[in-house]
């Protein structure tokens, strides 16, 4: 009843969506926690693999990004330079203009008379004259020359101002899809390898229980686990609270207190049902000052000894459940919950040898909170030491 690590808990939730259902058949095989093991590892090695190539599309866009900088920046330049060109061609034809201006206005009428027609007909002869008239056409034929080809320049170059504005703009648009290509990579990979750990866990988890179950003799794919190997030790004094889950955290000192309960999750969550360890009668159904729905059983076990169970952070009782009702292994009290100061759906399970209330030793609150305190010290290990339970946190187990 302890506060749980947050932590562990998001990594457990990860872990147990990948399950599949066949995990919880009533016969289940060795061969069925191997394939199984098979999925996660692979599944594993995709993820990684995803946010690998998400990477290298990540780098090939950011180099394809820099290369469009380069280009935009050089088209920049040469944009000023066009436009510098442009500047130029038009003071040249303003030059050109005037001096084709003055050569008219020097070869017009002046005072009365006719300069052209002097400085034509002042020929000596026919082919000075022709001579004296084609220089004055090639003069203003060459103006007019130059001017239509720095006309035929700025037009080019407003042509390639524009054709270079396009390409900027083409080019900035690519940057733009580019960087919201890489933006969803990265919350691509951001999120992946939020999921990474939790992979890794499961992977983890399921070698733990391939090798856990493989210490317990199952070798064959075929083999059953709970018939043909892995049965349960007829020397523990009960049996497990729920059909299928793992032990998230033994009985143990811990953030400053002594956590006296051992806790238990499922795949299954809420809907995971809880058992009574064994026969006997309850005691007391009650919530606790966290608001956590508990229920308390005695019992007389079969090595003659009274023991206390608490079941706690149930999310609801089981339908037709009383105080004073007699209870065996078979009989549901509850279902697995977060009520109460939980987090994360699991059952807190206290097992202690004494009557809660009752016995001297654990007549008030207080003294049974000293009590299993006092007996730990002394190497019992509440619910572990009466319960056959898994060593290792997290590997699962398939029956009672």
């Amino acid at each position: 009843m302890e506060k749980k690590s947050i932590k562990i808990f998001a990594i457990l939730l990860i872990m147990l969506a990948f399950l599949p259902t066949s995990v919880f058949a009533e016969d289940l095989t060795f061969g069925q926690l191997q394939d199984d093991l098979a999925r996660a590892e692979k599944e594993l090695e995709e993820n990684n693999q995803s946010i690998d190539e998400s990477q290298n599309q990540i780098d090939e866009n950011n180099e394809t990004i820099k290369s469009l900088n380069i280009q935009i920046e050089q088209m920049s330049k040469e944009a000023t330079k066009l436009q510098q060109e442009i500047a130029d061609s038009n003071i040249e034809i303003e030059n050109k203009k005037e001096q084709t201006k003055d050569l008219i206005a020097y070869l017009q009428m002046s005072q009365g008379e006719n300069i052209y027609l002097e400085y034509v007909f002042g020929s000596d002869t026919i082919t000075d004259m022709v001579y004296r008239l084609s220089i004055v056409e090639q003069i203003t034929e060459y103006n007019d020359n130059m001017i239509k080809e720095l006309e035929d320049l700025i037009q080019t170059n407003e042509n390639k101002k524009i054709e270079l504005a396009n390409k900027e703009k083409e080019f900035e648009q690519k940057i733009k899809d580019l960087n919201n290509e890489i933006s969803k990579l990265n919350s691509s990979v951001s999120k992946l390898g939020e999921l990474s750990p939790g992979l890794e866990q499961e992977v983890e988890s399921k070698k733990a229980t391939v090798a856990y179950y493989k210490s317990q003799g199952c070798s064959n794919r075929s083999d059953v686990i709970g018939r043909d190997c892995a049965v349960s030790s007829t020397s523990t004094v009960f049996t497990r609270p729920i059909k299928t889950g793992y032990v998230t955290s033994f009985v143990n000192y811990r953030w400053g207190s002594f956590h006296r309960g051992i806790d238990i999750g499922s795949s299954l969550g809420k809907n995971t049902a809880l058992y009574s360890i064994g026969t006997g009668v309850i005691k007391d159904i009650w919530t606790d000052n966290y608001g956590a729905l508990c229920v308390t059983i005695q019992y007389k076990a079969i090595d003659g000894k009274y023991y206390t169970a608490i079941y706690a952070h149930l999310s609801r009782y089981a339908s037709g459940i009383y105080e004073g009702m007699k209870v065996n292994s078979n009989t549901i009290i509850g279902y697995m919950g977060d009520t109460g100061k939980a987090y994360g759906v699991h059952l807190h399970l206290e097992v202690w040898p004494c009557r809660i209330y009752e016995d001297k030793q654990c007549s008030s609150w207080n003294k049974y909170v000293a009590f299993a305190e006092e007996q730990f010290n002394h190497g019992f290990k509440g619910a572990e030491s009466v319960i056959s339970f898994p060593s290792r946190t997290y590997q699962t187990w398939y029956n009672k």
